[in-house]
This record gives structure tokens, C-alpha cells and sequence, in this order.
């Protein structure tokens, strides 16, 4: 796998990521340690994440640590943030990347399916910003007698939209109120973590080649392409390295509260 970055750009920092037994997450979670990062594997499928944590130590200065988590369970994700907390003693950043679909037009979608999809998605992102901010960040706020962290280290937060929340997509009510909410949970976030200089920003791919998107078919991939302005779909590497870019301080420690479009030109603000 090739860097990015500066060779150990995230050195000595603990990240979380969510989503990181496959597919985009699999990818930022391993783009992440290349880096240097210390990188806290969350996913529901622990043995998927054991075989994710010995390919990803291949090319890691410091072995990733296996945090076995459903998203939607509060208590399973208090424990995965201290389990984060308890290996590095302070938690840099979160990638929120987990997530589900249950498609279904609207006069067809079981009203638990629905539910299902809102909580992997948002509840899930909602709890691991609150669990970090809670066990972490607003302690060390508090010990700073309740100022600014001003200390130069290096905090963000990395949440996954989708275009979608703009597009809108047949059979994914679910999937695209989520996303749009994630949105929305961002600027929210980045405004209520400022004093814990903290970034918060969203990436909102377009179709990304995924075992999520396989679902759709060969013909509906392609017709996928064809929609973007780059004439593809994505690979899980290109949403890693923008990832890996919006993370770095040095790149874009100026910037909180954002949406970053990465969607090929298939939609354009």
C-alpha cells in the first residue's frame, strides 16, 4: 500500500474506526496505520476483524487493536471508545464508516427495516462522537478549566454521508435520510466540539466499489459510472486516501463543519 502522506504523519495517535472489516472502512483503517496511527478495528463480525487486523498490521508501525462492536448498542460502543482510551490514553480521531442497506420502495418497506438502516447509520455515528467526547475530549476540556484545547494535538472527526442525501435514491428512504442526517449531526458536532478543537467533517461518496454496492448487479454498477463525470465508480483506496488527507492537520487543520463531495461529478452543488 502506498502513503499519501509524510511517512508517520499520524504517529502516536489512537483512531477509531468503525465499519473496518470491509470494504471503505477496511481501507481507511489500514490507510490510517500505514500512517502511524495506533487504529481502533470497530465492526460486528469479530473474526472479519481479526483477519482485517493481520493484514492491516503487514504495513502498520504500531498493530491495530480489535474492538468487536454492534454500532447501535450503547454499552458495546462505551466499551469499544474505552477500549480505545485504555491503549492510548487519549483518543485522536473517529471514522465513522459502518453501515447497512435494506432496500425497499417506500410502500414496501417494513417498518423495522427502516429502523435497522437509521441506526447502524446515524445512531451509530451519534454514539461513537458522544462516547469519544464524553470519556475524552470533555474531561481534558474540563481539566482545562473549561477552555480551549489549544494544545496542538491533533483531533478530528470523519463522518460517512453519501450522495445520496442530495440525490435521493429509489428503495433507500431509509439509507438517504441517514445520510442526510449525518449531515446535519456534522455541523452540529463541529460546532458543540470547537472548544475541543476538534474537526468535524463528513466525506459523501458517490458508488464506491463495495460488497454493498454488488448488490446492485454488474448492469446497475456500470450504469453508475456512466453518471459520474469520471466515467467510473470509485475504489474503497480513493475514499481511504481523501480520508487520510482530511485527517491531517497539516492539510486541513483549518477546516471543520464541511462536506466533502468525493462523488465523481455525479452530483454538483
Amino acid at each position: 500500500m502506498e502513503r499519501v502522506l509524510r511517512e508517520n504523519a499520524f504517529a502516536g495517535e489512537t483512531h477509531i474506526v468503525t465499519g473496518a472489516g470491509q470494504g471503505i472502512g477496511n481501507q481507511v483503517a489500514a490507510q490510517l496505520a500505514l500512517h502511524g496511527a495506533q487504529v481502533v478495528l470497530v465492526d460486528l463480525d469479530a473474526g472479519r476483524l481479526e483477519e482485517a487486523k493481520a493484514e492491516i498490521a503487514k504495513n502498520a508501525a504500531v498493530a491495530p487493536i480489535v474492538a468487536a462492536a454492534n454500532v447501535t448498542d450503547e454499552a458495546q460502543v462505551k466499551a469499544a471508545v474505552a477500549t480505545a482510551l485504555e491503549a492510548g490514553d487519549h483518543i485522536n480521531g473517529i471514522v465513522n464508516v459502518a453501515g447497512v442497506t435494506r432496500d425497499a420502495r417506500i410502500v414496501k418497506k417494513a417498518y423495522d427495516d427502516f429502523k435497522f438502516v437509521m441506526a447502524v447509520h446515524l445512531h451509530g455515528t451519534f454514539l461513537f462522537m458522544r462516547e469519544a467526547a464524553f470519556q475524552c475530549w470533555h474531561p481534558a476540556f474540563k481539566a482545562n478549566e473549561n477552555k480551549p484545547l489549544d494544545d496542538g494535538v491533533n483531533r478530528f472527526i470523519v463522518n460517512f454521508s453519501s450522495v445520496s442525501a442530495r440525490n435521493g435514491n429509489i428503495g433507500q428512504i431509509d439509507y438517504t435520510a441517514a445520510k442526510g442526517a449525518i449531515e446535519s449531526a456534522t455541523r452540529t458536532a463541529a460546532r458543540e466540539f470547537s472548544g475541543y478543537r476538534v474537526r468535524v467533517n463528513a466525506i459523501a461518496p458517490g458508488p464506491v466499489n463495495t460488497p454493498m454496492l454488488a448488490e446492485v448487479g454488474d448492469e446497475g454498477i456500470a450504469m453508475m459510472g456512466r453518471a459520474t463525470l469520471v466515467g467510473r465508480i470509485a475504489e474503497p483506496i480513493e475514499m481511504a486516501r481523501t480520508v487520510a488527507a482530511i485527517a491531517d492537520p497539516l492539510l486541513f487543520g483549518y477546516t471543520s463543519g464541511q462536506v466533502f463531495a468525493a462523488n465523481g461529478g455525479m452530483y454538483i452543488a
